[in-house]
């Protein structure tokens, strides 16, 4: 079950919300400080300043300039953190979420009552696999599998390919919120 923060909002959402300010802050405040830097750079190479100030405010600029370099870095720096800090809790939540749903189908063919090989052939079906290609993969004919896919349809309750993913889903959806 996700956190959530005072608003409602997943804890992912708002460390990616953080992300993205912090991005756009850094990239910002690393725009203006790159600009000062080659407005002095600029102006010390070439000896024409866009504004004349003392040493002391030139100074003060080109230490403006390197504070403004480092905060953007750091800003950078912590929305790249960030970022993958989200991705790892998103990446938990899929395995998570990857783990139940094979989980629940295999529940769905135990109440289908399918063999080891029909299993097999449904899960590779309901990939999206050709009847060659699962045959090829199973070093057998497409004749077996086609045999083997009938049985599945009929155990299933279904006519079509089509039909078993909508049926798996929605026994699956159905068996979820029971």
């Amino acid at each position: 079950m996700p956190s959530h923060t005072r608003q409602g909002q997943p804890a992912s959402a708002d460390c990616a919300l953080k992300a993205k300010l912090a991005f756009r802050a850094g990239v910002a405040i690393y725009a203006l400080a790159s600009a000062g830097f080659l407005m002095e750079l600029t102006g010390e190479v070439t000896g024409v300043y866009l504004i004349r100030y003392s040493w002391l405010m030139h100074e003060i600029v080109e230490l403006v300039t390197f504070a403004g370099l480092a905060t953007g870095a750091l800003l950078l720096w912590y929305s790249n953190r960030k970022l993958r800090e989200r991705n790892s809790e998103v990446e938990g939540h899929l395995r998570t979420a990857r783990g139940e749903f094979q989980a629940m189908t295999q529940i769905q063919f135990d109440r289908w009552g399918l063999s080891p090989a029909e299993r097999d052939i449904a899960l590779l079906t309901i990939k999206g696999m050709s009847v060659s290609e699962i045959a090829v993969l199973r070093d057998t004919s497409e004749g077996t599998v086609k045999s083997q896919n009938s049985a599945i349809y009929r155990k299933a309750g279904v006519k079509t390919r089509t039909q078993l993913v909508g049926a798996l889903i929605e026994e699956l959806l159905v068996s979820d919120a029971a």
